[in-house]
């Protein structure tokens, strides 16, 4: 009988189980989609307990189509705040990193010395990569849900607790607390920064590894999933970490992208040398770190367009249709992806995306087309500061995730990147990565470097930059790309300003009345 590991990738609005055998074959695979909750400007949040339902039924769909499961590992969204009780129920809904809400309490905590901040703990002020500001903000708006929490924890913590009655957290997700220093050897909370915030460690999970077996499936869980009760359940790791280990990214200058909702770079680091247009954590593999340019809606962008715009359009093939029947450059259209703010490069949670040079002749094709290339801008953008501050440019980029799969935007990429673009032949890295952690917790293979583990290769055919031409039209562009955001900044700041305060302050008053009144 064939054993298989089961990988889960929690995402920001899917939720991927996947079974794979010894060898990293795929051989079963069930997804759901999750709702992102966005009541207000800057909201951004999930439903923990309609999400545990849509991820135990998604691993019930694979556990009856495949034979022996011997483990199972977690890679979820990051950072996902939730707040449990006494109980282990969650308090209120969990805040994504997508979530903006916190920046104005954090820039206060901060001060005006941002680089002494970052300094201490690795990473820039941000709500992404700070969720003890989330908490500040639940302590001060929802005071009668902070006094039920009893519990911090992430999103891979939760779904561990709901398998298997324990969470926990591991330094991919403690990384983006803002309650540690992630440039030390040793992952573990810090008193200064927990005093910064007001924070006791004692509502705080201990800090386990990510190949940990932080618990075993239990009765109930397997009721309702279809796991042997007994299964050994990895906690895993944020779910750009995860993918990182399954491609090996565990060199020094090496980088990959990944795409899905948001989309990343990443560089592997073998010192913590950081640049604050990045996001910063320690690796799963000891002694590397990661560093993360991470755009908030590179494949989001996709979703809002077929969502929002042209809901008659339903996938991203028929907006890819579209955008072939542009021409490269848009016809002098430009887009803006900072539809949720903006991480990297601009680091901006009052950003906001437009077109730019709308004019009479262009078509919906353009439009379309000028989102393609905008995404794509963005990441050229993060792989320029990064290969100038780490001094090493690729000469190609590997590329995993549901987005990787397209080849129109691959060969985007190619003549904007100036690099040969590889799109894997696995596109779900993430997955792969959790499931070799919980299969490591289970005893499969001996370690996170174990030369044994089935890691993803650059093995398929690069796409190269096409003709000079093109290339150079996109070089103009991107340089009024580049341009655009300094200059449209306070108003886009302005047009937030109108909004935001107004709707947060009534959003937390709706709250705590449900609160009161459930």
């Amino acid at each position: 009988m064939t054993e298989v590991f089961l990988g889960v990738d929690a995402g920001t609005s899917g939720i991927k189980v996947c079974a794979f055998t010894r060898e990293g074959r795929l051989v079963a695979k069930a997804h759901r989609t999750v709702p992102v909750i966005t009541p207000y400007p800057l909201w951004a949040e999930i439903d923990p307990e309609r999400y545990w339902v849509a991820t135990a039924d998604a691993i019930r769909e694979v556990a009856a189509r495949v034979p022996s499961i011997v483990s199972i590992g977690l890679a979820t969204t990051c950072p996902t705040t939730i707040l449990l009780d006494e109980d282990g129920q969650a308090v209120r809904p969990g805040i994504l990193y997508l979530d903006g809400r916190a920046q104005a309490r954090l820039d206060e905590v901060v001060g005006p010395d941002s680089a002494a901040y970052m300094q201490q703990t690795g990473n820039r002020a941000s709500t992404s990569t700070c969720w003890a500001a989330n908490l500040t903000w639940i302590r001060e708006h929802e005071p009668a849900g902070w006094a039920r929490a009893r519990r911090i924890t992430m999103l891979n913590g939760f779904l561990a607790r709901r398998l298997g009655g324990r969470d926990g957290i591991e330094p991919t997700q403690a990384s983006y607390s803002g309650l540690m220093r992630i440039g030390d050897s040793e992952p573990r909370w810090n008193h200064d920064l927990l005093a910064l915030w007001g924070l006791e460690a004692t509502i705080l999970p201990e800090i386990s590894t990510c190949t940990d077996m932080i618990c075993r499936v239990t009765d109930g869980a397997s009721a309702l999933t279809g796991i042997p009760a007994g299964t050994p359940v990895a906690l895993g790791a944020a779910d750009t970490a995860a993918a990182s280990f399954a491609v090996g990214l565990m060199n020094s200058g090496e980088v990959f992208e990944s795409v899905g909702t948001s989309g990343v770079i990443t560089f592997c680091l073998d010192r913590p040398d950081f640049e604050p247009s990045f996001l910063h954590r320690q690796h799963i593999v000891p002694g590397r770190w990661l560093a993360h340019g991470a755009m908030s809606t590179l494949g989001g962008a996709f979703g809002w367009l077929n969502n929002k715009v042209w809901p008659e359009l339903k996938t991203l093939a028929e907006l890819e249709h579209l955008a072939q029947e542009s021409v490269p450059g848009a016809n002098g259209l430009l887009f803006l992806p900072y539809l949720a703010g903006e991480r990297s490069p601009i680091w901006d949670a009052e950003a906001s995306g437009s077109w730019l040079g709308l004019l009479l002749r262009h078509s919906r094709q353009d439009m379309v087309r000028a989102v393609f290339e905008g995404t794509t801008f963005g990441l050229r953008q993060i792989l320029e500061r990064g290969s100038a501050k780490w001094s090493k440019r690729p000469e190609h980029m590997l590329s995993v995730g549901g987005g990787a799969r397209n080849r129109f935007w691959g060969q985007m990429k190619a003549d904007v990147l100036k690099l040969d673009y590889i799109m894997s032949d696995m596109p779900d890295a993430a997955a792969l990565g959790a499931g070799l952690l919980g299969a490591i917790a289970a005893g499969l293979f001996t370690g996170s470097q174990d030369a044994e583990l089935p890691l993803i290769s650059a093995n398929a055919t690069a796409i190269r930059p096409g003709s000079q031409r093109t290339i150079e039209i996109y070089d103009r562009m991107f340089r009024i790309f580049d341009a655009a955001y300094p200059q449209m900044r306070d108003l886009m700041h302005a047009l937030a300003d109108r909004s935001s305060g107004q709707y947060a302050d009534e959003g937390s008053r709706r709250h705590l009345a449900a609160r009161a009144t459930g």
